[in-house]
This record gives C-alpha cells, sequence and structure tokens, in this order.
C-alpha cells in the first residue's frame, strides 16, 4: 500500500515551482484550479493533482505524464488500468493526503485534531448534530470520556474522519446517512510520544450489525507546527498493510513529476493568475 502526505500550508510557491507544476497536470484541471477565489485553495488543488500523479508513478512504475485521470460521477478521480489500483485524496487544514492500493478499494479523510485556534462554534451548539449523525455509543465517546471541551473537539473530530473515510471508500458522495454507521473506537487516545504510530483496532457497525466487509480502519495522528496535530483515517481491505504515511515536500512531489508535453514551455498566464487571487 502508498500513503503520503505533503504540508501545503507551508508551501509558499515560487514562480517557477508554479509554472512546473502546471506543466505536469492537464488544462482541464488547471482551468478548475484556477477557478478558485483564494491562492490557498488553488495551491491545495494543485498539490492535490501533483500528488496524484506522483502515486501513481510510483505505484505503477511509470512516468506520472503517461496516465489518464478520469472522474466519477461523484469527482472521484480514477485511472482505467489493467492493474486494478485505487486511491483516494482528501486535503484539509494544513495537509494533502493521499492513499493506494492494488488491494481493493480504498477511502481516505483528514481533519484538524489538536488545533491552537478558539473552536468557531462551542461543542453544544453541535449537539443536535450529533444527535442526528452519530450514534449514542459515538456520542457517548464524543461528550462522556472527559470533562475537557478540547478532547470533546478531538473525538469528534476523529469519528467525523472515519466516517468520511468509510463513504469515500464506498465511492458514493454526499448522500449515505451517516447515522447508519457507528464506530466502535478500542483505544481512546493516541500515544503523543509515538509519531509514527497507526490505530487499526477501531471497529465499524453498519445498520446495527457487525460490518461483512472484511475492512480495516487505520487512524494516525500528524504532528504540525505549535504543538498541533491533524488526524488521518484510511479505510480499507484487511489485505492492505498497515503503514505510517511518509511525508513529501513540494519538491520531491515535482522530482516524481514529469510534464504532459516536454516540447511545451510553461504558460506564465497560470502565474499571473494565480497571483491575482485573494490570500485569505
Amino acid at each position: 500500500m502508498f500513503r503520503f502526505y505533503v504540508n501545503c500550508h507551508n508551501w509558499t510557491p515560487s514562480q517557477d515551482e508554479w509554472l512546473q507544476a502546471t506543466r505536469c497536470i492537464t488544462q482541464t484541471e488547471l482551468e478548475r484550479i484556477h477557478k478558485f477565489v483564494f491562492q490557498r485553495d488553488a495551491k491545495f488543488a494543485l498539490a492535490g493533482q501533483l500528488l496524484i500523479r506522483y502515486l501513481l508513478a510510483q505505484a505503477l512504475q511509470r512516468k506520472s505524464s503517461s496516465f489518464e485521470i478520469q472522474r466519477t460521477e461523484y469527482g472521484r478521480p480514477f485511472i482505467n488500468s489493467p492493474e486494478k489500483f485505487d486511491f483516494n485524496l482528501s486535503h484539509h487544514y494544513h495537509l494533502v493526503c493521499i492513499a493506494g492500493t492494488f488491494h481493493g478499494l480504498v477511502g481516505c479523510d483528514t481533519m484538524e485534531y489538536r488545533v491552537n485556534a478558539k473552536p468557531r462554534e462551542s461543542i453544544e451548539s453541535l449537539t443536535e448534530l450529533l444527535r442526528k449523525e452519530f450514534t449514542k455509543n459515538e456520542y457517548d465517546y464524543i461528550l462522556k470520556k472527559s470533562s475537557d471541551v478540547n478532547v470533546h473537539f478531538r473525538h469528534f473530530y476523529r469519528i467525523w474522519c472515519l466516517k468520511e473515510s468509510y463513504v469515500k471508500w464506498l465511492g458514493c458522495g454526499i448522500g449515505f446517512t451517516l447515522a447508519r454507521m457507528n464506530f466502535c473506537i478500542q483505544t481512546d487516545e493516541f500515544d503523543e510520544s509515538d509519531a509514527q504510530q497507526v490505530l487499526s483496532d477501531t471497529k465499524l457497525e453498519l445498520d446495527n450489525a457487525p460490518l461483512k466487509d472484511d475492512l480495516r480502519f487505520d487512524e494516525q495522528i500528524i504532528p504540525l507546527e505549535n504543538n498541533e496535530q491533524q488526524i488521518i483515517a484510511v479505510c480499507s481491505s484487511n489485505k492492505n498493510s498497515c503503514q505510517p504515511f511518509i511525508e513529501l515536500t513540494i519538491a520531491d512531489i515535482l522530482q516524481g513529476c514529469s510534464p504532459l508535453d516536454e516540447t511545451k514551455q510553461a504558460d506564465e498566464k497560470w502565474w499571473k493568475l494565480f497571483q491575482t487571487k485573494q490570500i485569505k
């Protein structure tokens, strides 16, 4: 199995980097990326497209430019390949992450976990959402394991990330009733002294019954600056190895990507368009 992430929050693109990146993805994706209003969103979207091609090149041992990446009706990227390779991308907060496998399907999601900023809303304001989208077991894990509101939010993000990873494994997009899923957490907290720890003992019940699919949920905490953390959850077949994510830099990814057309120079308009976008 393949698992990579890049801290895109820390990336301040240079003109050369941006133009090199634009040579490695399609015109269609470039046009989609440059519909974003903010530089941050365009930056994360571009990094995501590069990461997909980097992963495919690593997994299938071909040039990144050789792949025709398509999208399902729900917008999920995929490739038609005799090797039956599946991958899933996620980006949120500081990270862009991806997981890929030759063994069945994969769903990957990431969320903030421990952050220094004051929450945008109180945990009490989420009560209605919790009662609607979470089971009593999940509700109790979020609110009753600790009196610390920061722990409440961490548990909320963890369960939400797990739910999203399963929905993304299904590949059905929005519309799946989240309350059908009941995640049974076996290990309440991560070992913060072990940056490579991957928990894989969380179990899923679906419609009040044990999950019939032979799936495993892997969870990992990624340390960020200023003692913050982000969580990544991966849903995949038990046939896949349980392994930590590998951190990449943008330079690593660009080195592993090749231009779609070696004979064409970069079009500077893409850099100029990026420069006109708003900064959050």
